[in-house]
């Protein structure tokens, strides 16, 4: 029954602040333009080591991957001290699954995420590259809604399966959807403000998929059957970030 069910502590950071990585860095300096890239929100455990040669293992929310003076950085969200920091993929010795703490390989692991970097093709998870980004985004908005209030409910959980069931059949798409790697992608998602907005916009193209959408943002928030201040905000600037969206849409059609 519900009642029987377990609630886990979110991830998602709270009261974020600028802070450096180690000794060596000066504080770390916030991202230069606002547009998400496709490492947004995944989080990891990476075992790190510092330029004194001191290891720790922390647990990050990575916000982006580029070259500072040509050597691959990862910024992220430190989430033990809830500050965006930089990592030198070079000195990040393992990365593993948060949820399931699988080694998912070394600092080189971030590769993958580099614009135009030739790698193996993506699981595209039993559909096209274009759905799949749909369903990241909805995944994206979704789990911010599930997080803001602190804590991620099971029962929250099920209305996200819920949510790619309905997407899938209310756009008929062709197979089964792999509901377990869909899941455990959006456990691993701990996506902040300003990936919420941008993951709206692929939802402004479409009546249905505006409408799902919707539906489920409300489900989340009630799934757990309580509303907090948090949740109140978020579900109205939601509302009219997606009001926004569907403007600035109708705009670039005429």
């Amino acid at each position: 029954s519900a009642t029987g069910l377990a609630q886990r502590e979110a991830v998602l950071p709270a009261g974020i602040e600028l802070g450096s990585c180690g000794p060596e860095d000066a504080t770390a300096p916030e991202p230069h333009d606002n547009v998400p890239q496709a490492i947004s929100g995944f989080i990891c455990i990476i075992s790190y080591v510092d330029a004194n040669g001191d290891a720790s293992e922390r647990a990050i929310a990575c916000r982006r991957y580029e070259l500072v003076s040509g050597a691959p950085i990862v910024g992220a969200i430190c989430l033990q001290s809830k500050r965006y920091k930089q990592f030198r993929c070079d000195r990040i010795l393992t990365v593993s699954d948060a949820i399931t703490g699988e080694v998912l390989g070394n600092g080189s692991f971030f590769d993958q995420f580099v614009v135009g970097a030739i790698r193996e093709k993506a699981d595209t998870w039993n559909t096209t590259s274009q759905r799949k980004s749909i369903i990241v985004a909805g995944l994206n908005v979704l789990s911010f809604m599930a997080r803001c209030d602190g804590v991620w409910h099971p029962l929250e959980e099920q209305t996200i399966e819920d949510f790619v069931c309905s997407l899938w059949i209310r756009k008929e798409w062709e197979g089964e959807p792999p509901i377990e790697k869909i899941l455990a992608h959006a456990r691993r998602l701990a996506p902040d403000g300003e990936v919420f907005c941008a993951s709206l916009r692929p939802f402004a193209h479409s009546n249905v998929s505006r409408s799902i959408l919707t539906t489920f943002v409300h489900r989340v928030i009630a799934a757990d059957g309580k509303i907090c201040d948090a949740e109140h905000h978020w579900a109205t600037q939601f509302a009219e970030l997606l009001e926004d969206a569907e403007a600035i849409e109708a705009g670039g059609q005429q």
